[in-house]
């Protein structure tokens, strides 16, 4: 009697099927695929063109054009939509897609923990982990009770035809349901990944940075609407936010233009605790970031317009004195104590240049900011341009590093680049759907 047949494993595969197979696949299930066994990483790697590492972050920007009909034959992704993913190490391009059936993303609007802020076809906010292939609603931005009403159709249908904003005196113009996708969002920030149990807080800087909102995210206790934590949107007040970042434990610090600091303690659960740090910073900037530094520092990073049409910036970091309720000035050699920092609209990614040594040391990566400030349009020596540019604090000089986007840059809509860095590789799922992928073709 013949031995029943005994099917080969995924290991046992030749290695002209798995290089076959490895080409199949987009960025996060081909770094999943090298990381299972030392047979899959040969075959990712004679494949070429798959990222040794995803550790740095990388430079996330929206794709217009579709993926290459080749790619269109995979069923879990919808190549409508899809994002360009730029390694900084080898300054390689690789697109990766949203699920099907998760609707359209018209802008991105922050990175953080792990996770793409991007605003759908409705203007509402999505976090998308694409590692993991996840997506998680946020409260929708009709729940901006105080600025956005949503205007429905009389056919008696109920059909969402577009938004008001509140805030514009007199005025009854109705905007599409996308455009406030486009311009309504600064910036989003989270204080921890909120598929943790606990969930987590996601602190939002809206309406031309002149508001900041939050909501819960994840856990028993998610928000259904937004609630408004700060504003400015008074005619009297010329000051707007820069920066939002969460810095240890409980607490958000948004930082203005003019340098206000203020700390918001959401130890309380249903009342966030409101403290002004600094009041006011006279310096005339073109903006501000704010960095959690892993040595326990928050940072203040100014950028400052100079008339060198070869600098175009500089750059002047500052440490917070939290007991003097003041802020320090650093040695620009020695404020970054050797690291890289990578600025935009992300939470901001801070490495050592000495465990990646292909990174600058003492340099900071930046996207494209939002400029609130009017004194740098128009200007000659304002080197301000889409794409990324590279402040070397040592040289103080700005450079081009590579383009992401076109040259063109104006208010008309958010800044279409951040970067982002994986929590972790979706090591689980990705060999749970393989045999199916792998069936399909």
């Amino acid at each position: 009697m013949a031995e029943p047949y005994a099917s080969p494993g995924w290991s046992g595969l030749a290695i002209d099927l798995l290089i076959h197979v490895v080409q199949l696949l987009e960025l996060p299930e081909a770094l999943a695929f090298r990381a299972v066994c030392p047979l899959w990483r040969s075959a990712s790697t004679a494949a070429a063109g798959v990222p040794r590492t995803c550790q740095t972050p990388w430079l996330v920007s929206l794709v217009t054009d579709p993926l290459p009909r080749e790619k269109q034959s995979r069923r879990a992704c919808d190549p409508s939509v899809s994002f360009k993913f730029l390694n900084v190490l080898d300054e390689k391009t690789y697109q990766v897609s949203l699920p099907q059936g998760r609707g359209k993303a018209v802008a991105l609007c922050g990175a953080s923990h792990g996770w793409l802020v991007l605003a759908n076809e409705l203007s509402n906010l999505v976090l998308y982990d694409p590692f993991a292939m996840t997506t998680i609603p946020l409260p929708p931005i009709t729940g901006f009770s105080k600025c956005i009403q949503g205007v429905y159709g009389d056919d008696g249908g109920g059909n969402l035809e577009g938004y008001r904003y509140l805030f514009y005196r007199g005025g009854d113009a109705t905007y599409d349901v996308v455009a406030p996708g486009m311009t309504f969002y600064d910036k989003l920030v989270l204080s921890g990944s909120p598929s943790a149990a606990a969930g987590a807080i996601a602190l939002v800087v809206h309406t031309a940075g002149k508001q900041l909102s939050f909501a819960r995210v994840g856990g028993a206790g998610s928000s259904s609407a937004w609630r408004l934590l700060a504003s400015m949107i008074e005619r009297a007040t010329r000051d707007s936010f820069a920066d939002v970042i969460h810095h240890r434990g409980s607490r958000f610090y948004a930082l203005t233009m003019k340098g206000v600091l203020v700390s918001f303690n959401f130890s309380r659960r249903n009342k966030p605790k409101r403290e002004t740090i600094i009041a006011r910073d006279d310096k005339d900037v073109i903006t501000r970031y704010l960095v959690s530094a892993p040595w326990g520092h928050l940072l203040q990073i100014r950028v400052i317009l100079v008339t060198d049409r070869k600098k175009g910036v500089r750059v002047e970091i500052d440490r917070l004195d939290l007991k003097g309720r003041r802020m320090v000035g650093l040695s620009p050699t020695k404020a970054l104590r050797g690291h890289t920092v990578f600025l935009g609209q992300n939470s901001p990614g801070v490495l050592s240049a000495d465990k990646f040594p292909e990174l600058r040391p003492d340099c900071i990566y930046f996207t494209t900011p939002w400029l609130k400030n009017k004194i740098a349009y128009g200007k000659p020596y304002n080197r301000w341009r889409s794409g990324v540019k590279v402040y070397d604090l040592k040289k103080q000089t700005l450079e081009h590093s590579f383009q992401c986007t076109d040259e063109s840059y104006g208010r008309a809509s958010n800044p279409q680049e951040v970067w982002f860095t994986p929590s972790q590789l979706p090591y689980k799922t990705f060999t749970a759907s393989l045999p199916s992928l792998y069936d399909s073709h």
